[in-house]
């Protein structure tokens, strides 16, 4: 990737025409909220993740507890109280983002890289097929979103691809473990250490101590505060739960605020325990060949299946972390049954385009059925994900002692 050949210089020169064009469109406000409006993007200003930690950090040097109490310089619709770890009030501050002129380099210089990283894609991944879902991926809501956004998302799946690139485990170690202090999921990143049963038990122990000591209270806060949205523009158990408890609001079911809280801790431990059995019934359903080595394919569809499935069971997350489903595509296209293939293939492509299907009266039939579409693949594809680590789990005897 470092070296100055015609493909690499050709994807940098795209990667940075790109950028220029996204900056250069964003210092038009009215312009800005158009351009994306036109794409079925709900707009905000400009980059406004990125700059809410800047708008955070403001508010934190003013005295505010940005992380229990409002922070009231954050633009309408925009969170108002922070759900990210205290590290981005060091990173603004290093970076002293709070400058504009940084915070447009600091910009610039992230999505060139971004995209070189994605199109770079288009020269590894090594089919016709791959390459027009690699196309799918980049024309979707899911991307756009990350793009208009500048989600944290964007910087983590950078570093993320560094570990297609890494060989050493303790360097792919590290590079999850400063993920992991920029948002808190890339913790499931330490499943592709599967292979190396004691550096997978060690690592996943040394940090998750780490977490517990330094950034238990930033987690329970952030839990506490997270925006559950009950959205098609979301997944995971706790959005499930949220759009069946406005449900409940309309028809009088069960749930109700008083015991909201009880019913989000059954929610994640009934997705805990089905994970566990589908896990299972990937690794007995079926004879497996033993391997001692994972496929490229196979490596690529461990980092993307992990954040997915970590993320599914203990969150509600905006469908711009879709993002990391990119990294599946070579092993679900390589599926022998073809039901299976293009059953998931359209799920994935279906999800990572739910804003097109956002719209119309919440209570009417025909948005109830886009409802039971949307969230339907997004289960498909978390059932599917466990049951293909069971299989890969089988493939190198996990469960075997020596």
């Amino acid at each position: 990737m470092l070296n100055f050949s015609k493909s690499n210089l050709v994807i940098t020169f795209f990667a940075t025409l790109l950028t220029l064009l996204i900056f250069y469109l964003s210092m038009d406000e009215l312009l800005w909220l158009k351009f994306w409006s036109a794409l079925s993007i709900p707009p905000q200003p400009a980059f406004s993740d990125l700059k809410a930690h800047v708008y955070y950090y403001n508010c934190f040097i003013e005295g505010i507890d940005i992380f229990s109490e409002k922070c009231s310089l954050i633009p309408a619709g925009g969170g108002v109280i922070s759900t990210h770890p205290s590290i981005w009030i060091d990173i603004v501050r290093f970076f002293k983002l709070y400058n504009a002129t940084n915070l447009n380099i600091f910009l610039i210089l992230s999505y060139i890289i971004y995209f070189y990283l994605f199109f770079n894609l288009f020269t590894i991944f090594d089919s016709k097929e791959k390459k027009f879902f690699l196309l799918i991926f980049f024309f979707s809501t899911t991307n756009f979103i990350l793009i208009e956004r500048y989600s944290t998302d964007l910087l983590i799946f950078i570093l993320v691809y560094l570990l297609i690139l890494l060989k050493s485990d303790i360097t792919k170690f590290s590079v999850i473990a400063v993920a992991s202090l920029l948002k808190f999921y890339p913790v499931f990143l330490l499943l592709i250490f599967i292979k190396n049963k004691k550096f997978l038990f060690s690592s996943s122990f040394t940090l998750i101590l780490l977490i517990y000591i330094f950034y238990l209270d930033e987690i329970l806060l952030a839990s506490k505060n997270l925006i559950e949205m009950a959205l098609f523009t979301a997944y995971g158990s706790r959005t499930m739960l949220k759009a069946f408890y406005h449900l409940s609001e309309n028809y009088n079911f069960f749930l109700n605020n008083d015991n909201l809280d009880f019913y989000r801790n059954i929610t994640i431990i009934f997705f805990i325990v089905y994970s566990f059995a589908f896990t299972f019934l990937g690794y007995f359903s079926k004879k497996q060949k033993i391997y001692s080595e994972f496929s490229i394919s196979e490596k690529y569809f461990l980092i993307g299946s992990s954040i997915y499935i970590g993320t599914f069971i203990f969150a509600a997350n905006a469908d711009y972390r879709l993002i990391f489903l990119i990294f599946t595509i070579p092993y679900i296209l390589e599926i022998n049954n073809t039901l299976i293939r293009y059953l998931l293939s359209l799920c994935i492509i279906i999800s990572i385009n739910s804003f097109l299907f956002q719209f119309g009266e919440v209570l009417s039939i025909s948005f109830f059925m886009r409802a039971i579409l949307i969230f339907g693949c997004k289960f498909i594809i978390f059932s599917s994900f466990l049951i293909f680590i069971g299989n890969l789990l089988k493939k190198i005897k996990f469960l075997k002692l020596t």
